[in-house]
């Protein structure tokens, strides 16, 4: 019988700098993530992490990938 294939795991940390915005890290990537954008302007970076996401294209023909953008 084959071994289970192991799953990628992602350790993302945000943390609040000020009243409109977050810094998320992982590993060496670092965004600042402001709350001010439009639910178009959210859902168009939606959209482009699915479809020029290099970690979405990497996994993407493995396992079904799903996912949500929440504004919190």
């Amino acid at each position: 019988m084959p071994e289970p294939a192991s799953r990628m795991t992602f350790h993302v940390e945000s943390h609040r700098v000020d009243s409109h915005g977050s810094l998320s890290r992982c590993k060496n990537a670092k965004i600042f993530l402001d709350t001010d954008e439009s639910e178009q302007r959210l859902s168009l970076l939606h959209e482009n992490l699915k479809r020029f996401g290099t970690v979405f294209n990497t996994v993407a023909h493995g396992p079904d990938l799903s996912g949500v953008l929440r504004r919190r």
